[in-house]
């Protein structure tokens, strides 16, 4: 399994504040690459649209984490495209 983030994620991670939890995420990616929530149906390659949230740290907001999961050709891949602000509401 490849983890990767592409330059305009990882420049939105910067400017989050969030650089470090944003590679946390790519390495447990590579490792469990079906995080958090499919958006719409997987293709007929079975290539999926998926979407997570990193927790907030030391004050930083978490954001959320669109990424793109790639079953083949092999090896399989995950590149995470996104990185947003999260839109929940705020737990306590």
């Amino acid at each position: 399994m490849i983890a990767a983030v592409t330059a305009r994620a990882a420049d939105r991670a910067k400017a989050l504040g969030a650089e470090l939890a944003l590679e946390r995420l790519r390495q447990e990616l590579e490792q469990v690459p079906r995080l958090g929530v499919l958006l719409g149906s997987p293709g007929q390659d079975g290539t999926e649209v998926r979407k997570t949230r990193i927790e907030p740290q030391g004050g930083v907001s978490g954001p959320a984490v669109a990424y793109v999961y790639t079953p083949a050709p092999p090896p399989p891949t995950v590149a995470i495209v996104a990185v947003t602000p999260d839109d929940g509401v705020p737990t306590e």
